[in-house]
């Protein structure tokens, strides 16, 4: 987690040390947060974890977003008829039939 609040997805570090499309503006962003810049040719896993270090980054683990699956309903017609969240609407349609795009 950044000083900010803001997470710091795993995705983005793995392209930062692959070196893949995007890495560039992650750099950026920590260097923006008050990381010294990365020297050419430096490694960058290395340079990465002073850098973290430097900014005042810090592990925190996240929960999950989806922490419990429940089976709903006994069997397969009850599973059927369960609604979860705003029921389903017809297909919308031009007021106008003669409508042409």
């Amino acid at each position: 987690m950044l000083t900010d609040g803001q997470v710091l997805p795993a995705r983005s570090i793995a392209k930062f040390v692959t070196g893949d499309c995007g890495a560039d503006g992650f750099e950026r962003r920590i260097v923006a947060m008050g990381a010294s810049e990365r020297p050419a040719g430096a490694d960058r896993r290395a340079w990465l974890r002073t850098a973290l270090e430097q900014i005042g980054a810090r592990r925190q683990r996240h929960p999950g977003t989806h922490r419990y699956a429940l089976p709903v309903g006994r069997s397969r017609a009850e599973r059927s008829r369960a609604v979860f969240g705003m029921p389903a609407l017809a297909y919308p349609k031009w007021a106008d039939s003669g409508h042409t795009i």
